[in-house]
């Protein structure tokens, strides 16, 4: 009698991408779901109002980065977070800069896009939640909170840089061509200066 193959049938595989494919359609949906509301209350006009009063408009890209990051981390899912921070992030930078249909875009919009992408990205890179976490740690035979422990340092001096050396400079209307050269040369420093040498024991 011939051993049975060890391997999965095409309907098992498919039946196993579909069961990992869930959650993360779930969570988009629940997105989509959150955006609907958020903009059937106007949360958009509310937050306009309110920060117009004592947010300098320069400081948005920063702030938005920042609550994508928390928001990513909490969640762990970065599209989740793009689909809930975008309807929010462009109209209170399209109000707050004062851009109307036929001018040239502000800067501070499109820095704002971008922070919201980068957040949403940071935030689930380093979320103990996060599906890529998960899978990453697992494949490689890591336990996922020492993959998150391990590489939380890198991440946060990524993104400390990308806001004190990116976000916060380009909303007060610094040239993207002048950030990313000082960006490039400010990794370059913290890994010179700051870096160490990790030593791999004889026997693993």
């Amino acid at each position: 009698m011939a051993p049975e193959s060890s391997k999965e049938s095409p309907v098992q595989i498919f039946f196993e991408g579909m069961r990992h494919m869930f959650m993360p359609m779930l969570i988009l949906v629940f997105a989509f779901m959150l955006s609907n509301v958020i903009h059937d209350l106007r949360t958009a006009e509310w937050l306009v109002g309110f920060l117009g009063d004592w947010l300098p408009v320069a400081l948005l890209p920063a702030l938005v980065f920042l609550l994508s990051s928390v928001m990513s981390f909490s969640t762990g899912t970065s599209w989740g977070t793009m689909g809930i921070m975008m309807p929010l992030a462009i109209p209170v930078a399209v109000s707050l800069t004062g851009w109307e249909l036929g001018q040239e875009l502000s800067h501070v919009v499109i820095v704002t896009i971008g922070s919201v992408l980068t957040g949403a990205v940071f935030g689930d890179h380093c979320s103990p939640i996060s599906d890529t976490s998960i899978v990453s740690s697992f494949s490689s035979g890591c336990d996922p909170l020492d993959h998150v422990r391990t590489q939380m340092p890198y991440a946060l001096v990524a993104g400390g840089l990308a806001v004190i050396a990116g976000y916060l400079p380009a909303g007060f209307g610094v040239s993207a061509w002048l950030l990313l050269p000082f960006g490039l040369i400010a990794c370059w420093a913290w890994i010179r200066f700051k870096g160490e040498v990790s030593r791999v024991p004889d026997k693993l």
